[in-house]
């Protein structure tokens, strides 16, 4: 066997390293070769057949063409014969005899068939040379790259088209691309000169002296027509990036396709979710989309909603791919939340692309005010604004999450009218509509085909990109006995706990849930796990706050009224009077347990109080449930009051203060934990591997900063600190930028190619969860969790800042370390098993971050920590990953690179020209031989029991698993089949061939039978989806306040309310209209409601109303109702088929 990589470089061909057939069956077997032009001295087909396979998958899954210019150097005879007679009748005479002669010795009269076919069909032609040169003893190979001719391989020597020519003489041959071009045109101007003879149909008379039996042969269509047909039918467009351009060359292979792909959905949809996983490069690929968008002309000035801690990270990707910060401007969720209508106004006229970064917290749910705020912007602009969001868990809770994310800039004008879910939107872009959209399988799977990308490093399947093998190493620390009994404890101690002071209005009546103080006891467990210096402080900041309690409900029980003191109390703990004063946030979330001084959850998060993401609406609503609670207290129920928490105070004091005691004396002298971490962070930066040390918690990792630069072992100069934003970060004990520490740390990543392996790189990063998002430090190949989220996501995106697309042959793997505490992860596990019911309540209130108590994976791994180590983390990732792509039911073909490369396979043949079979024996149908299963591809006509057209469909059927539509399965049964495709009668019986075709009928009625109950389903879904969108109780109140406008007895009450609002009476029926499109999901339901007990409500507080249910609301965005559904249902017996192809297995 030849060295084909010296083919490459040396470029020589001598039969001796490298064999001119070897160096022919490399450069044909080239996907983007599609023409070979041969001029040799002489041809032969045995010569050929030394190529066969490579030849026959170049004519056939290629689609090849083959030109053949061969000269009059035959044989010294046929050389005189020419020369001295110019006899031409004579010479053809003797290069025939010589043909036939070779042709009689190849045996493979199969082969000699189907290139008899190619010579007929015109895809192999022939021509002799017959000019007036003494002989023609050109030998060029030429592989074609592009129909242009303008690229392509050149080989030129001496070789011949023969046996020897080709691997048995010494000869001298080159490779070269330079030369190409001009030898392509010497080519083509001999090809089409008068200086050469066709000679096709004496080569075809000389196959079919070899093979008698093609002389009655009957031709069928071809697999390569089949394959065609189909591409034609189901292939779209698609683009390739210039490699050429170096914004493009910073991008990864799924990069650039993520880029083209998306783009693509905002131009046709004006929105899309990218969803790919944790680790491919959202960020990346955004700025790639931009930056493309920007090139085009589609978009001009993004606005960039992100977290201010990604600021910098997003201002050095938009650079990387050459995108100035001139053409974007960055906001936080926090802030963009809080601006006002005519801050938002001004949004909608300045920019005409908004992108949202981790778009799952803020804007999965549509009560949220980010939501609210964003629909309006939308809808203000026009409906223009394109949205692009991004989020690798688009599926949360349940489908709806998907719908919200993926409608929040949809106009139902831009969705293609054959989608199933644009009936639905006709309605508006309601909750209700996204309830019902989620109850319809093909609705929500045509939705998610069309706006979502998702990919994961398992779904993909994507090439050149390589990711290194995770490692779980588990480490059980051994404790002293003490401190087992401590861990063991804290269950019993813990879940005994009441925190009175946290949403004390629970006190006051009974009807309140305590979902804030069971998630505080969850944060004492998950603190215990993570340090004890962060378990210590969380139990003295609550020793403090109950002491100061108790101070207070003294002192109302030693009141003489306790009900006004009381009464104070309360107003005070939920700061009534700041928001009666101000009318705008600052409610206190006593419920949540959340205070800016609290010490117990110090994560950073820059999240909004959930009394900042709620509307007006809601907030006034809440403001005055509050405050009819606290003026209803009387004295009885005050001392009752007073008397629970004043006990319940003193019972968690007799239980902290202890605790506190005994966790100081048990630490006093050692940390096992530490000392832990400490010898495997020694161990692994002894072997050049540098480390990220992570906790969820600030206190943790600012204990564990302290700790490590006090040792000897360290150098403090190479230990970075980053728990926030720009302050108290540190290197050793200077306080630089979060910048400069990540740079430093991960140099290449960060294209830092000054720091190189010099004095300022650290190795040793020590952070919160704050460095996990979106951050590219895969410098380092290990990651140490101090602690483990209740939200298995969290923990992938931490590993996801060092799994990144590396060259696995020098890292083959990376590290992912835990410090498990069984006791601890007991005390977890009881603790959550206690509060399951309520945690599937919270789990439902979008309001509530489901990183607060653990999802259905953690609890999974509490169960199997002990028994299965490190196995339990890797299983509890793998479940996670595998929930937001597959439970949530979102696999879509078209996500797959899988079909990406069909795509391009088809798309590619279909722009080729194909050579059309005449008169075959069965129009639209070929055969083939093999593994391969047939493949048919039909068209179904739906009509009903009039006959009257519904609607049409093309479907892919696998005739050996009818059950396999897809169309990338298709174009793979056919791919597969164009090498072994059956070209004749003499191959496959005519009658043989006419009965498989017919005995395909029966599976086709089932096929037809099963599509139309499948599409009546859809029509009694879609029928039921229609009184669904409708909202009784918001049509019945629009019902009645018209009605009471046409009661004369009204007229002049209403008359002078609207007079008053000063409005005129066509407001009433702009009104009511909106109103009908309110639902259950609006903040202003409760007003609909509200109105239907009593419609004069409406006329006393006409002037609120009217402002309330007005266009110009920021809450009535997207409700427009529009055109009505046809919901017919298709009758089976009326309803046809048509085979529009077919390739069957023989």
């Amino acid at each position: 066997m030849s060295n084909i990589r010296d083919l490459y470089t040396k470029r020589v061909i001598d039969n001796r390293n490298v064999k001119m057939v070897d160096a022919i069956k490399e450069l044909l077997s080239k996907a983007d070769v599609h023409l070979l032009d041969v001029a040799v001295g002489y041809f032969y087909l045995s010569g050929l057949l030394l190529i066969k396979d490579e030849f026959i998958h170049f004519m056939t899954v290629q689609q090849g063409h083959f030109n053949i210019l061969m000269g009059n150097e035959t044989n010294y005879a046929t050389q005189q014969l020419f020369a001295d007679n110019g006899i031409k009748d004579d010479y053809f005479e003797q290069l025939s005899e010589t043909i036939n002669q070779d042709t009689m010795t190849v045996s493979d009269t199969d082969f000699l068939r189907q290139v008899s076919q190619w010579v007929s069909q015109g895809r192999i032609e022939v021509k002799v040379y017959t000019g007036e040169a003494n002989y023609f003893h050109a030998k060029s190979y030429l592989f074609c790259q592009n129909a242009e001719g303008l690229d392509g391989y050149a080989l030129v020597g001496s070789s011949n088209f023969s046996n020897n020519g080709l691997q048995g003489n010494t000869e001298l041959n080159v490779m070269s691309r330079d030369t190409f071009p001009v030898l392509k045109d010497w080519f083509d101007f001999i090809w089409q000169s008068d200086e050469v003879e066709t000679y096709d149909e004496k080569l075809i008379a000389a196959i079919k002296h070899k093979v008698p039996a093609i002389i009655n042969d009957k031709p069928y269509q071809t697999v390569a027509e089949t394959y065609h047909d189909y591409a034609t039918l189901f292939s779209v467009p698609y683009a390739d990036l210039d490699p050429a351009l170096t914004w493009v060359q910073k991008l990864y292979p799924h990069q650039r396709s993520g880029v083209i792909e998306v783009s693509d959905k905002l131009n046709t949809f004006g929105t899309a979710v990218l969803s790919d996983g944790v680790g491919l490069g959202k960020t990346r690929t955004t700025a790639g989309i931009i930056r493309l968008g920007l090139d085009q002309g589609t978009i001009h000035r993004v606005l960039l909603i992100a977290d201010s801690k990604l600021t910098t990270q997003w201002v050095e990707e938009m650079a990387t791919v050459d995108v100035h910060t001139d053409c974007f401007k960055q906001m936080t969720r926090q802030r963009f939340t809080l601006l006002e209508k005519s801050e938002l106004d001004k949004l909608a006229k300045q920019y005409d692309m908004i992108v949202i970064d981790e778009a799952h917290l803020g804007f999965k749910s549509r009560k949220a005010k980010a939501y609210v705020h964003l629909q309006y912007v939308f809808e203000t602009s026009g409906e223009k604004i394109k949205g692009l969001l991004l989020t690798a868990t688009p599926w949360n809770n349940s489908r709806e999450d998907v719908l919200n994310l993926g409608s929040l800039f949809l106009s139902a004008d831009r969705i293609p009218s054959d989608r199933k879910y644009r009936d639905i939107f006709q309605f508006g872009n309601t909750g209700k509509a996204i309830r019902e959209l989620a109850n319809d399988n093909e609705a929500f799977n045509q939705f998610w085909d069309d706006l979502f990308l998702q990919r994961t490093r398992k779904t993909y399947g994507g090439k050149a990109v390589e990711y290194a093998e995770r490692e779980f190493p588990a480490i059980e620390i051994p404790y002293e006995p003490r401190k087992n009994q401590l861990f063991g404890e804290n269950f019993e101690r813990i879940s005994g706990l009441n925190f009175a002071y946290m949403d004390p209005m629970r006190y006051v009546g009974d009807s309140r849930n305590q979902v804030g103080v069971d998630r505080l006891k969850m944060i004492l467990l998950k603190r215990a796990d993570s340090s004890w210096r962060a378990y210590h402080d969380s139990l003295t900041s609550i020793v403090n706050k109950l002491e100061k309690l108790s101070s207070q409900l003294d002192g109302i029980q030693h009141s003489t009224k306790q009900a006004p003191d009381l009464r104070t109390f309360l107003a005070n703990a939920y700061k009534l009077d700041a928001y009666n004063e101000q009318k705008l946030g600052g409610l206190r979330e006593a419920f949540y347990g959340q205070d800016p001084d609290d010490g117990l959850d110090d994560t950073e998060s820059s999240d909004l109080l959930p009394s900042e993401e709620r509307s007006n609406q809601q907030k006034r609503r809440y403001f005055n449930r509050i405050s009819a609670q606290v003026q209803s207290v009387n004295e009885h129920t005050a001392k009752r009051a007073v008397a629970r928490m004043s006990q319940n105070t003193a019972q968690d004091l007799t239980i902290l203060k202890p605790l506190l005691r005994d966790l100081e004396s048990a630490y006093a002298n050692r940390d096992e934990k530490l000392e832990g971490v400490k010898q495997y962070l020694l161990k692994e930066l002894s072997l050049g591997r540098k480390v990220i040390v992570v906790s969820s918690f600030k206190t943790t990792a600012e204990y564990y900063f302290t700790q490590l630069k006090r040792m000897p072992e360290f150098n403090k100069d190479k230990i970075g600190l980053i728990t926030g934003g720009d302050a108290a970060n540190f290197i050793g004990g200077q306080e630089v930028s979060r910048k400069e520490i990540l740079d430093r740390f991960s140099p290449r990543s960060k294209n830092r190619v000054d720091l190189i392996d010099s004095p300022k790189e650290i190795n040793l990063l020590i952070g919160t969860d704050t460095i996990s998002a979106g951050q590219n430090l895969q410098d380092a190949q290990v990651i140490m969790n101090l602690d483990l989220p209740y939200n298995p996501m969290i923990l992938e995106q931490r590993i996801g800042r060092i799994d990144r697309p590396r060259d696995v042959s020098k890292t083959k793997s990376i590290y992912v370390y835990t410090f498990p505490v069984y006791q601890t992860i007991d005390a977890e596990l009881k603790m959550s098993e206690r509060l399951d019911k309520k945690m599937e309540g919270v789990m439902e209130d979008t309001q509530f971050d489901n990183a607060v108590l653990p999802n259905a994976e953690y609890m999974n791994f509490l169960k199997q920590a002990k028994a299965t180590k490190g196995n339990a983390v890797q299983k509890m990732l793998d479940d996670t990953v595998q929930k937001t792509v597959v439970k949530a039911g979102l696999s879509s073909e078209k996500h797959s690179e899988q079909y990406q490369i069909a795509n391009r396979r088809m798309y590619d043949a279909k722009i080729e020209p194909i050579v059309r079979t005449k008169e075959p024996v069965i129009p639209k149908v070929s055969f083939a031989s093999g593994a391969v299963h047939g493949v048919a591809v039909l068209q179904l006509t739906f009509n009903d029991v009039n006959q009257a057209l519904l609607a049409s469909k093309n479907i892919v059927v696998d005739l050996t698993n009818a059950d396999n539509d897809s169309v990338t399965n298709g174009e793979q049964q056919l791919h597969d089949a164009l090498n072994s495709g059956i070209d004749g009668t003499s191959q496959l019986d005519e009658s043989t061939a006419k009965l498989s075709v017919s005995e395909l009928d029966a599976l086709f009625h089932q096929v037809l039978e099963r599509e139309v109950a499948k599409y009546n389903q859809a029509m009694r879904q879609s029928e039921g989806a229609i009184g669904a969108l409708k909202d009784r109780v918001a049509e019945q109140t629009a019902k009645a306040i018209e009605e009471s406008v046409r009661n004369a007895a009204n007229r002049t009450v209403i008359m002078n309310k609207i007079q008053e609002a000063g409005l005129t009476p066509k407001i009433v029926g702009k009104l009511t209209q909106n109103m009908r499109t309110i639902d259950r999901d609006s903040p202003l339901y409760e007003d609909i409601v509200e109105i239907s007990h009593d419609v004069n409500l409406f006329w006393l507080n006409f002037s609120y109303y009217a402002d309330q249910f007005d266009l110009e609301n920021i809450e009535l965005t997207g409700k427009r109702q529009l055109s009505r559904m046809d919901v017919r249902l298709a009758d089976s017996s009326q309803s046809k088929y048509e085979l529009l192809l077919a390739n069957v297995r023989i």
